[in-house]
């Protein structure tokens, strides 16, 4: 399912919306999971951020030079069923890590930054020409307060995974 229309250039729709299709596409060819999101139709606020169990997060700097960051921010279980399903994919082995381990983060790191770069060709085509980060683990509330400092602006999506749960992609605009 790719989200598309001729949709006018706000964050949401230049940001958000290839954010979501790479991510979709990724779930797909990186772990055999149907992910779906609700994003055009989505009537939730789009300005609310809580940490849930797990995130990987990559900051992003514009060129105009303010900054954000992009979290992926998981339920424990469902990070671990997503980076189980990646480095199984990856290894051509079945994966049953019941923990989230360094195995497990790094496939889900290595699922951001592919999102992440498939999504990058697309944003620099619209006025939001942005550079990212590496990715940081974060997996505690405590550890994840440093988001939100000099935040003006947030945008989450949930992104439904078949058979497996929900995860929260958020943009934290600075």
């Amino acid at each position: 399912m790719e989200l598309q229309g001729a949709l006018p250039d706000t964050v949401r729709n230049s940001i958000l919306l290839p954010l979501i299709n790479e991510t979709i596409t990724a779930l797909k060819s990186m772990a055999d999971l149907h992910g779906a999101s609700d994003l055009l139709g989505y009537s939730d606020p789009l300005d609310v951020f809580v940490f849930k169990e797990f995130a990987v997060c990559i900051s992003a700097k514009t060129t105009g030079g303010s900054g954000g960051k992009i979290i992926m921010n998981y339920d424990l279980s469902t990070a671990i069923a997503i980076g189980n399903r990646v480095r199984g994919k990856m290894l051509g082995t079945i994966e049953k890590s019941s923990v989230l381990n360094d195995d497990v983060r790094e496939a889900l790191a290595e699922f951001s930054n592919t999102i992440i770069g498939l999504a990058t060709r697309h944003i620099n085509n619209t006025q939001h020409k942005i550079s990212f980060g590496t990715p940081l683990y974060i997996s505690n509330k405590q550890d994840s307060e440093f988001l939100l400092a000099g935040v003006k602006n947030i945008y989450t999506v949930p992104i439904d995974i078949t058979k497996v749960g929900r995860f929260y992609c958020s943009y934290l605009l600075s």
